[in-house]
């Protein structure tokens, strides 16, 4: 994740959506029709920034309008006709599903293509490989994002159940950010020693390179999966369907693993 990226996130927050616009091959004609040459429409949540701009540069199919918002800001900016979508890319499952019964969402056209690992993050050197940090008395705070609308803080919530058992003192040293970049910048300016994040955050991060970190097993919570979806209102639904194809493919899942997804 780049910096810069970061801090104009905290902007989404208000109310900002960003957009990014890039192009490449031009759309080709296909049994006597010219097939739409309007850019796919992505909405994107900005976890997803880093591989999507990287996968932007070997992506050949035609053109892609990615525009980067929260899930609820995007769900409600769709659903109030100010945000037009072909396919919709997260991390919360329950956003697919509103949309489906909404009646705006294919439900033909959901699935998960990628998911990505819970860290534990310090700018200290205090944390271990097998995260055994949790189980010692020497860090004062421990944040997480709110379990109750982040993916990740469920999957945190649940390692620290996990974790209370061996040391009840954690209980009362976690504290609640709004979100995944809340939380970051809650531990990068040392408001918490420890955070829970999303291993997409962490990996290949110029805020994160000079701390330590661990990775908790997938099978001690539940996943944190990345979902597309499609929308029934597509003008362009050929080359969405090949957008979405193409989440699939040999160069998109090496990017996938480079930014910390699996």
């Amino acid at each position: 994740m780049k910096i810069g990226f970061f801090y104009k996130f905290l902007g989404l927050v208000g109310g900002t959506v960003i957009s990014f616009m890039f192009s490449n091959n031009s759309f080709a004609e296909e049994n006597n029709e010219v097939m739409a040459d309007d850019a796919v429409k992505v909405c994107a949540i900005p976890q997803l920034y880093d591989y999507l701009e990287d996968l932007k540069k070997v992506y050949s199919l035609g053109k892609i309008d990615i525009s980067y918002a929260s899930s609820s800001m995007i769900y409600a900016s769709v659903i109030n006709n100010q945000m037009k979508c072909d396919i919709f890319l997260g991390n919360d499952q329950k956003f697919p599903a509103r949309y489906i019964t909404s009646g705006v969402g294919d439900s033909t056209g959901y699935g998960n293509f990628t998911k990505t690992t819970l860290a534990l993050f310090s700018v200290t050197s205090i944390i271990d490989k097998d995260c055994d940090v949790l189980n010692k008395d020497i860090y004062n705070k421990i944040i997480m994002p709110n379990p109750k609308y982040n993916v990740s803080g469920f999957a945190a919530s649940q390692i620290i159940e996990l974790y209370i058992k061996k040391n009840p003192k954690i209980k009362n040293k976690v504290i609640y950010s709004d979100n995944e970049y809340s939380a970051l910048s809650s531990i990068v300016n040392g408001y918490a020693m420890l955070g829970f994040l999303p291993y997409n955050m962490v990996v290949d991060n110029k805020m994160t390179k000079n701390g330590s970190f661990c990775l908790f097993s997938d099978t001690e919570y539940e996943p944190i999966n990345y979902y597309y979806m499609t929308f029934k209102n597509s003008k362009n639904i050929k080359a969405t369907n090949s957008f979405r194809d193409y989440l699939f493919s040999d160069k998109s899942r090496l990017i996938l693993k480079k930014h910390g997804y699996k």
